[in-house]
């Protein structure tokens, strides 16, 4: 009997013991509570952060979270849409935690409804970044922060959550703010979001908070990138004994990054290094090469996640220029900061007379700067046309039309039309459609009275009514489509350009929801320039038709953006751009599919050949 009474007392005792730790290991993984900072605005030109973001730290429950408000551009390439009130979402789900909702400028909590988990994943992998379209900026942007409901399915413990996914797209795209604030959210279990939230930290110039609580996953995991970061702090705190350890570990598991290690060793134990490529840089590699007091190499200015970082903490003005530059390109940056960073830019009289010759020995965004002050410092009208056509073509061939046309618009307004300049139409007319400048452009129209300016003339009548649909650009349209078909099919000597346009825009305008006159009804099929999608781009392009009529909205916006791919609408195949316009307009996106349309028509090339 004592030793039953004995056993019961020893069990009793070892079940408050369990309750005990249980409960300290439930307070201890309980996630923090939501986020009062909010991220920065949805607008898809936006400047760069220039102090780094505090900490979110849970709200009080008697204070409303702080809200930011925030219009979407009524712009060509940057559509219309609703008030963005940008604050702090309780999470739907750990894996669908947001920072928007349909309310405040995101979509609704079913973005994925209905969609397969594999699905989804596969396209947010695919995702194209730092693309120079505003339509896409403003549609992935909206689409990786909305809060909503995960797609179908459980995410296998060895493969990123829906979240990690998120965040590392945001991370890659240079929303690096947004990446810190939406991190506060994740499961503190889920490696891969850890991994981003500790990123974002690092390309913020946070190294201290990369260096501590919120990254104590660091002193247990074991993976490469974990590795990487218990080295970086070690070597930040000093403690070189710890940091040798850790780079032996990491040897002996093989870990292969030559810039990694030559950096690190350089740090503790003084070898010299001299870093002439980084093919691969993260955050990691950027935090060492401050402490190892180094420039980056040059394509490192390209990296679009550490523009904002270079721009404030290098020493080289063509690496801060060029990361400006590429900034400017993926939205970090207003293109009127650009400009003012191109004007401060200091050019002989000799390179400013003659750009194409100078700019050969130049970096490419000091030639850049130089092609700009050579518009603006012309005086004659005619010279400044010249000087705009010959920016512009340079443009093109970078795929920045739309940066270019968001930095030129005020100078486009100031050349008048006249004999001398009227060659020089349908290049103006393109930009200054593009930023919204409709009034002008007719009266570049009203100026093209010469039978030989009949190409131009179609041109405008088209490209008005796309850009600013009125009863009267509108009512041109159906004979401007009509002339268009039958002219393009006649020998003459804008026929190249005739034919461009008609297989290219006539498809456009049909999946736009405008009736195709019977004479332009054979362009509505026909095969039209630029990149054939492959890949996962034509995965994608295949699967938009079926998500879009299974009206899978965030599936489609996925597939859409997914086929256009990095070049964007100005470098996608005519039909590829059709197919997604239509797909985006069956799911509602009406603007979105507008604005896709016009970066596509107004963006390609002027090419008047015969």
């Amino acid at each position: 009997m004592t030793g039953s009474r004995v056993k019961s007392l020893l069990w009793a005792l070892a079940s408050v013991v369990i309750a005990s730790i249980g409960a300290h290991a439930e307070e201890a993984s309980a996630p923090s509570g939501p986020a009062s900072a909010p991220p920065r605005g949805l607008a898809p030109s936006q400047p760069v952060t220039t102090e780094p973001a505090e900490t979110p730290s849970p709200a009080p429950t008697n204070i409303s979270p702080p809200t930011i408000e925030q219009v979407v551009p009524d712009k060509p390439g940057a559509p219309s849409g609703p008030r963005v009130t940008v604050s702090g979402l309780n999470a739907i789900d750990p894996s669908g935690a947001g920072l928007v909702s349909a309310s405040t400028g995101g979509f609704n909590s079913n973005l994925w409804s209905a969609s397969p988990r594999t699905a989804v994943t596969a396209r947010l992998a695919q995702l194209p970044s730092g693309t120079g379209s505003p339509t896409m900026q403003n549609l992935t942007r909206r689409l990786l922060l909305t809060a909503a409901s995960p797609p179908l399915g459980v995410a296998p413990p060895e493969e990123p959550s829906l979240l990690a996914l998120r965040l590392a797209k945001l991370v890659a795209n240079g929303w690096i703010g947004d990446a810190a604030t939406l991190a506060a959210q994740s499961p503190r279990d889920d490696s891969f979001a850890r991994q981003s939230a500790a990123e974002a930290l690092l390309l913020q110039g946070r190294e201290g908070d990369a260096c501590g609580e919120a990254t104590s996953l660091r002193q247990s995991a074991n993976d490469a990138y974990w590795l990487k970061l218990r080295a970086l702090c070690y070597i930040l705190n000093k403690d070189t004994q710890a940091a040798l350890m850790t780079l032996d570990v990491m040897r002996e598991r093989a870990i292969s990054d030559d810039a990694f290690f030559a950096l690190a060793g350089a740090l503790v134990d003084g070898q010299a290094v001299q870093l002439a490529a980084l093919p691969s840089p993260s955050g990691i590699h950027l935090a060492l090469l401050r402490q190892a007091n180094k420039e980056p190499p040059p394509p490192v200015a390209g990296w679009v996640p550490a523009t904002s970082l270079l721009m404030q903490r290098t020493a080289s003005s063509d690496m801060r220029l060029a990361a400006s530059e590429r900034a400017a390109v993926g939205g970090l940056l207003p293109a009127a900061q650009l400009r003012q960073i191109y004007e401060a830019e200091a050019f002989s009289a000799d390179q400013l007379d003659d750009p194409e010759e100078a700019a050969k020995k130049l970096p490419p965004a000091r030639a850049n700067a130089l092609y700009y002050q050579a518009i603006a410092k012309r005086t004659l009208p005619a010279a400044r046309a010249a000087a705009f056509v010959a920016a512009l073509q340079r443009a093109d061939a970078q795929n920045r039309f739309a940066l270019f046309a968001a930095m030129s618009a005020d100078i486009a307004l100031a050349i008048r039309p006249s004999p001398e300049t009227a060659w020089a139409a349908p290049h103006i007319a393109r930009v200054l459609l593009f930023a919204g400048h409709d009034k002008p452009v007719t009266q570049w129209l009203s100026a093209m009275a010469s039978p030989s300016d009949a190409a131009i003339v179609n041109a405008f009548q088209i490209h008005l009514a796309l850009a600013r649909p009125s009863p009267e650009n509108l009512a041109r349209m159906q004979g401007a489509m009509a002339w268009l078909g039958q002219n393009a099919l006649k020998p003459g000597g804008a026929k190249g350009w005739l034919m461009d346009r008609a297989t290219h825009e006539v498809p456009l305008l049909e999946a736009l929801g405008f009736v195709v006159p019977p004479d332009a009804q054979w362009a509505v099929s026909a095969t039209t320039a630029g990149a054939v999608p492959s890949g996962a781009a034509a995965e994608a392009l295949a699967g938009i038709e079926r998500s879009a009529r299974e009206d899978k909205l965030g599936e489609t916006i996925l597939n859409a953006l997914v086929a256009l791919g990095a070049g964007g609408p100005t470098r996608a195949q005519g039909q590829t751009v059709a197919r997604v316009v239509k797909a985006l307009t069956a799911v509602g996106l009406h603007d979105e599919a507008r604005g896709i349309a016009i970066e596509s028509v107004l963006g390609a090339p002027v090419r008047q050949r015969t």
